[in-house]
């Protein structure tokens, strides 16, 4: 595919991935889980810490193998195809469809906000889904026919993210100058020190900073990956850490913790303190901006992660293919459209981060361990960059509490529902892709469906 991505570009494609709903959606049930405004902004500024590390950690893998596909290209040139597969059937394959369905879906809760007071009780549930789709469709419709048009977007989306965070730090510190510190001089006053409840606290912190790896999938369409990847990775990752700080201090500045801990648009919820109704509807219009965005940016960077996983051999052949006129992978987007559509009518946001968030770590955890892994058995590789082994083995920890503190709560049998899924790839590897009981349609099944529709969208 085209090397379409320059600096400029792979920053506001990351940052673009980041600040989409998480900052204007998540503040309210990490509030609510650790109990103390001082409390959330330090587990923000830790989130920050944490996706800076993973971002180096990549980066030594990116620039050390060069190719997209991010965590399903460096498992299998780490460890074999077989956990390379299980990424993608996980990650990508079952839960890709995940993060665009909380992003049309973030869309559709500030959408609303537009013109009730609280959309949560005057609007129906099934009207907000049907927004939610209609969004989703147009946006696949860009993504696929104009990919160059997309990408300029992305800086024009990214745009609406910074004037949304802007407006919300400049009008929290207004508010502070007047006086009021009521709100944040709580600081760690009541504080929740239950394991379990700051583990969902950090699962909310953790899908708020996704996207920070977001890069290293495209990395075959970056120009000159080796010197522009660490580079893209850090300036994005310290952009966002800086304006999800101010933007969180600043909610804790207006906002009491009774608001906090409710579940609302606590973005339109700031504005209509500081502004008034303008105020509401202002910060409204750029959050919906600004997830549109993130929407994009993510079905730009997931159809990569299916393309990359068929091109490895870790999927049918069919998710390779790419379409002649536009060279973007029409398979792998239609595919994502549907499991995004079945995620936008039968999730909600909550339960949809959760899972997210759980699922996203054991292959973090594995890719930081294959740090030291390459090292050892690969030591002569060149290494445009060389990360600190402080950095992959902090994350190594970090991943291991985030993925165990799920088991400890009441709700621990959905968290074995997802291993057990992840299990079963296992056997469905062996059967279907390596074969190993010889099946002979299964290849003539493979190839008569990668033909069919090779025709039939004019691909190769």
């Amino acid at each position: 595919m085209k090397k379409n991505i320059t600096v400029l570009r792979g920053i506001a494609l990351v940052v673009g991935t980041v600040i989409g709903t998480g900052i204007f959606i998540t503040p309210n049930s990490i509030t609510r889980r650790v109990n103390a405004p001082a409390t959330s902004i330090l587990v923000w500024l830790a989130g920050g810490v944490m996706a800076g590390v993973g971002g180096l950690v990549f980066c030594e893998l990116g620039t050390m193998i060069p190719v997209s596909g991010a965590e399903v290209a460096y498992l299998k040139k780490i460890y074999g195809p077989l956990p390379g597969f299980l990424s993608v059937w996980l990650m990508h394959f079952l839960l890709g469809g995940m993060r665009r369905a909380i992003g049309v879906l973030g869309f559709s809760k500030y959408f609303w906000t537009l013109f009730y007071e609280n959309p949560e009780v005057e609007v129906n549930w099934w009207v907000s889904k049907l927004i939610a789709l209609s969004v989703l469709y147009i946006i696949v419709a860009l993504v696929t026919f104009k990919p160059t048009f997309i990408l300029k977007c992305i800086v024009f989306f990214t745009s609406s993210k910074f004037v949304a965070t802007i407006i919300i730090i400049v009008a929290g510190f207004v508010y502070l100058a007047k006086g009021h510190t009521e709100n944040i001089s709580v600081g760690f006053e009541g504080t929740n020190t239950d394991a379990k409840e700051w583990g969902d606290a950090w699962n909310g912190v953790i899908w708020s900073y996704l996207g920070w790896e977001q890069i290293c999938i495209v990395t075959s369409e970056i120009r000159n990956p080796q010197k522009n990847l660490p580079i893209i990775v850090l300036s994005s990752v310290a952009i966002v850490t800086v304006l999800y700080l101010l933007t969180v201090i600043s909610y804790h500045i207006v906002l009491p913790l009774s608001i906090m801990t409710q579940d609302k648009a606590v973005a339109s919820e700031f504005g209509f303190q500081t502004m008034g109704d303008a105020g509401r509807i202002i910060l409204a219009l750029t959050v919906v901006l600004s997830t549109l965005g993130n929407v994009q940016c993510t079905f730009l960077t997931q159809s990569r992660y299916i393309h990359s996983g068929s091109v490895e051999g870790l999927l049918p052949s069919c998710f390779g293919l790419v379409s002649k006129r536009f060279r973007t992978p029409i398979v792998s987007i239609l595919y994502l459209t549907g499991v995004t559509s079945v995620f936008v009518i039968v999730g909600g946001i909550d339960d949809l981060i959760s899972a997210a968030s759980f699922t996203v770590f054991p292959f973090y955890v594995a890719c930081s361990a294959g740090v030291f892994v390459m090292r050892k058995t690969h030591p002569h590789i060149p290494r445009p960059y060389r990360v600190p082994l402080i950095f992959p083995a902090l994350f190594i920890l970090f991943g291991l509490f985030v993925f165990i503190t799920p088991f400890l709560g009441e709700d621990w049998l959905i968290s074995l529902i997802w291993v057990l899924i992840l299990l079963l790839g296992i056997p469905l590897y062996y059967l279907i892709l390596k074969n190993v009981l010889r099946l002979e349609f299964l290849g003539k099944w493979d190839a008569t469906v990668t033909a069919l529709l090779a025709r039939l969208l004019n691909c190769d």
